[in-house]
Formats: C-alpha cells, sequence, structure tokens
C-alpha cells in the first residue's frame, strides 16, 4: 500500500491498510493559546485512555473462497502415490527376489508390487475423499442442499474404495498363489 496516495497494491487479504497523512508542521502554541489534553473532551470531561482517531479511508477487500475443482492434491497425485507404491514393490522384490527360485513365488512377488503401487494410489485417493467430505461438512452450515446432493456420491462405492478393495484381493493372492 502506497501511504502517500492511499492506494493498495494489497494480497488481496484481510489486512487493515494503514494510512497516514503526509507530515504537516506543527504549530508552535502561544502563551494565550492552549492545547488541550488528550484524555480531555471537548465539555471539559476527563476520559482516560482515549486516543484521538480519524474515519478510516480505505476499507480492505474480504477474501473470497476460493473457487476450483472438487480434487485438493490434483490430477498427478494418484500417479505419484502410484509410483511410490511400485518402489516399495521393488524394495520388496530386491529383498526377497534371493529367496524366490519357484515360479509360483515369483509369480507371488510380481502381485505385491502390483498390490503395493494400488495400494499408493488408493492411499492418496482417500485422502482426497477425505479432505472433500471435510469440506462440504463445513459447507453445510452455508448450503446444506449442495451437502446432500454430493453426500450420496462419496458414501456409495467410490474409485478409492473400489481400488482399495482390488489391491486387498491383489495381496490374498499374491498369499494364496504361494501356499
Amino acid at each position: 500500500m502506497s501511504e502517500r496516495n492511499g492506494t493498495t497494491l494489497g494480497t488481496g487479504t484481510a489486512e487493515i491498510p494503514v494510512v497516514r497523512p503526509a507530515a504537516a508542521p506543527t504549530p508552535v502554541p502561544s502563551a494565550q493559546e492552549e492545547t488541550p489534553e488528550p484524555n480531555v473532551v471537548a465539555g471539559g470531561q476527563v476520559v482516560p485512555g482515549m486516543q484521538p482517531t480519524a474515519p478510516v479511508t480505505v476499507r480492505p477487500r474480504p477474501r473470497m473462497p476460493r473457487r476450483g475443482p472438487l480434487t485438493v492434491m490434483g490430477p498427478w497425485a494418484p500417479v505419484a502415490g502410484g509410483l511410490l507404491g511400485i518402489a516399495l514393490g521393488v524394495i520388496a522384490v530386491v529383498l526377497l527376489g534371493g529367496a524366490a527360485h519357484q515360479f509360483t513365488e515369483r509369480l507371488s512377488l510380481a502381485f505385491v508390487v502390483l498390490a503395493l503401487g494400488m495400494l499408493g494410489t488408493s492411499g492418496v485417493l482417500l485422502a482426497d475423499e477425505v479432505r472433500m467430505m471435510r469440506q462440504r461438512a463445513r459447507d453445510a452450515v452455508v448450503r446444506p442442499a449442495l451437502v446432500e446432493a454430493t453426500a450420496g456420491l462419496l458414501n456409495g462405492l467410490t474409485p478409492a474404495r473400489l481400488l482399495l478393495g482390488a489391491s486387498a484381493f491383489v495381496l490374498f493372492l499374491a498369499a494364496y498363489v504361494v501356499r
């Protein structure tokens, strides 16, 4: 904010700007003029702790809520979670690869890598789903009809829950193949 001309170049937040008038030379009081104390009201009544005030000339703009897509994390977050899961699966293969000699044991390790990749992706999607549900719960105070419309979508079989169930099934297959 420029204090000279009262313009704002702000961040868009609800900060209260400070506007200071240009410095004017203070007149020297003569013996005939007596300056009143700051805590004396014009009527001569003393009010302790009262400060002289001036009207506010610039009002801050309130910050508006962010308008964006329903997802909070972005489109590449599930990919990053899947890659993290696959990296953990590759580490498991490196550690257990020397012990896997038969085809069924190697197939089980392949299922473990697949299941960990699916778990990484579903974990990110579940976290995003929880954020959306919390945001909708906060918005319920303002717009209850919107929450009721999206609650049915989030309470059913979501992609995150479907992927979590599929990864649990693949981990079961990994254990079943080795049996």
